[in-house]
């Protein structure tokens, strides 16, 4: 079946709440129904093309509570990442502490050169239409951030035994915030605004994309590689669960357009 028009008749006699944003994706290599819920609560009917619609009103019908559960707690993890203007007085993060955006003609006295992160709690930047602030501010995270990379990365190298392993910092969009690219490149990258969190935020995606580097046997976040994070990181299962809190509140690059 090509259509998804009779698994939409058969979700209706279910009655779903109003307010769900509920879709049916047909999957021609799927065995079996399934469920997905998606960042921000829309939920996803995984059908087989040849499912007989009827099936779909008995299988939601017997996840309706689980569905109910997990939709509430994607919309209260929906992101809600900021918006900035570029304006003087505006705040920005590095490693979770707070800096003050102010635009200038020329580097003050003790900034060697701009953009820059001062000890007194302020972003220099040039005064320059607002999409080369935006790119200014980015490219000084990528800075620092791979800087940050090269240094911590080095002890777990040594740790697990990881050569040749090169590292970036680039805009990774809105679903990772690190990613472990396999041989042949064998790359760990983050994402540069992972460096407006924490310290202890940025050392655990460092620990995870490091683990992957590794090469653990198995499925991609299977035991092996739980081992070596509870080897490196005994803790790393809360500051994943912060990193999602937090996370969702972080400035990506958003701003406001001028008209």
């Amino acid at each position: 079946m090509s259509s998804s028009e009779p698994f939409r008749a058969a979700l209706e006699a279910v009655s779903l709440p109003t307010d769900w944003q509920v879709e049916v994706v047909i999957r021609p290599r799927r065995r079996r129904l399934g469920l997905e819920v998606k960042p921000g609560g829309a939920v996803l009917v995984l059908v087989p093309p040849t499912t007989d619609p009827r099936l779909i009103t008995w299988f939601v019908t017997c996840k309706r509570q689980w569905l109910t559960e997990k939709v509430k707690i994607a919309m209260q993890l929906a992101p809600a990442h900021s918006i900035k203007e570029f304006i003087d007085g505006e705040e920005f993060h590095l490693y979770g502490a707070s800096y003050r955006l102010q635009l200038v003609d020329h580097a003050p006295a003790g900034v060697e050169q701009l953009p820059a992160f001062a000890p007194e709690g302020i972003l220099y930047v040039r005064r320059q239409p607002p999409a080369q602030i935006r790119q200014a501010i980015i490219s000084l995270y990528r800075k620092i951030g791979l800087a940050w990379l090269q240094q911590h990365g080095r002890q777990y190298e040594l740790d697990g035994q990881i050569s040749d392993l090169a590292y970036v910092v680039r805009d990774l969009g809105r679903r990772h915030w690190g990613l472990y690219y396999t041989p042949p490149k064998h790359v760990v990258a983050a994402h540069w605004a992972a460096f407006s969190l924490s310290v202890r935020l940025v050392e655990y995606l460092l620990a995870h994309e490091m683990a992957h580097a590794t090469g653990p046997a198995g499925r991609s976040h299977g035991p092996a590689w739980q081992r070596q994070m509870n080897q490196w990181m005994p803790d790393w299962r809360r500051r994943q669960a912060e990193l999602v809190e937090t996370g969702r509140h972080a400035w990506l690059g958003g701003w406001n357009r001028p008209v």
